[in-house]
């Protein structure tokens, strides 16, 4: 077989001489890279195909967003559900414990499905979407909230600013803890994503929203709560292991 290399207008052209003619090679277009149908030069996509990716993407997140929203909003509303703890250590009962702390280590799960099923690009939208909402509707009239939420309760703003922050920060920690830690053994990549968040959030959010109030020593605060969280994230392995099954991660992520 011989080959002759030239050019020919914008395309490379590969001429073959051959004596065997069972290779397929008839005309000269057949060897030309890259073809007229498929690359340069060819046929634009249509209006459907152009919009049936970010379709997809945005019909996968509406679920995972929704639950995140719900739960956000049920530790919003348990805020002052104050845990009653009387034989509990001084630390603890000085700690402030509440419903919505129950309820917080249950969001950051949310997020660890999303990214197990869809991946770590797919988590990241949820987390910005699911807290850009939360967001536009404390802003969209929150002197009034009361009348669609009885008996809502007072954050002050410092309080509200520390806690989008910090759980934005810490589960974009967790989302990079997730990722990197996937692999054949199911439960080390929730576990590294919860400690991640755990820790981060408690480290952040409580000095963030009380340091220099005479009301709330935060440092005992912020261990206990992480204490709590990553306590909680340990028992919700197991809802997570039964969920698996029906969480599968999508090709391209080695069925982790």
């Amino acid at each position: 077989m011989k080959a002759y290399d030239y050019q020919n207008g914008a395309h490379r052209v590969l001429a073959l001489q051959a004596e065997d003619v069972s290779t397929g090679l008839r005309r000269r277009d057949d060897a030309v890279w890259p073809p007229h149908e498929r690359a340069y030069g060819g046929p634009p996509d249509g209006m459907r195909r152009r919009i049936a990716g970010p379709a997809l993407v945005v019909a996968r997140l509406i679920v995972p967003v929704a639950l995140l929203i719900t739960l956000l909003g049920a530790a919003y509303l348990f805020t002052d559900a104050l845990l009653v703890l009387p034989d509990a250590p001084r630390s603890v009962q000085n700690a402030l414990l509440a419903r919505s702390d129950l309820v917080l280590p249950m969001a950051w799960y949310a997020i660890h499905l999303c990214n197990r099923r869809y991946g770590a690009g797919y988590a990241f939208a949820q987390l910005l979407v699911g807290l850009g909402i939360v967001a536009l509707v404390a802003l969209i009239n929150p002197g009034d909230i009361n009348n669609w939420i009885n008996n809502s309760p007072m954050m002050s703003l410092r309080a509200m600013l520390a806690f989008g922050a910090s759980f934005l920060f810490a589960n974009f920690i967790a989302i990079i803890f997730f990722d990197a830690a996937r692999g054949p053994r199911w439960w080390t990549a929730p576990l590294a994503a919860s400690f991640a968040a755990s820790l981060v959030f408690s480290a952040v959010y409580y000095p963030a929203a009380f340091a220099g109030a005479d009301h709330l020593p935060w440092t005992d605060s912020a261990l206990v709560h992480f204490i709590v969280f990553f306590g909680e994230s340990i028992l919700l392995l197991v809802p997570y292991y039964l969920l698996r099954p029906a969480m599968r991660p999508l090709n391209g992520m080695n069925g982790y």
